[in-house]
């Protein structure tokens, strides 16, 4: 079976932001946590094994490069260096310590 019939996901329909305000509870709480975490970066493989995750996984979905997941709404490209984050989903690869 389709992973988007799975899902009931019409894979024409596009996928929703959550909601403004969502999005900037959710970045602010990221914000702190990276700034807790000394402002720390994954590795570049790190990076890329981040994205190649969050591209395959049920996450995958991107309006103008933010994350569509209810509970985010991120800059993918941003939060995937940040070591104190991860994707809503957990699927991110842990991290090299």
């Amino acid at each position: 079976m389709d992973e988007n019939m799975k899902r009931n996901e019409d894979p024409t329909e596009q996928p929703s932001l959550p909601p403004t305000i969502q999005m900037a509870k959710n970045f602010a709480k990221a914000m702190a946590r990276h700034v807790a975490d000394g402002l720390r970066k994954v590795t570049i493989d790190e990076y890329k094994a981040r994205i190649a995750t969050y591209n395959k996984n049920k996450c995958g979905r991107r309006v103008k490069n933010r994350c569509t997941h209810p509970s985010c709404g991120c800059f993918v490209d941003i939060k995937a260096w940040w070591a104190s984050e991860d994707c809503p989903e957990k699927l991110w690869p842990p991290l090299e310590t």
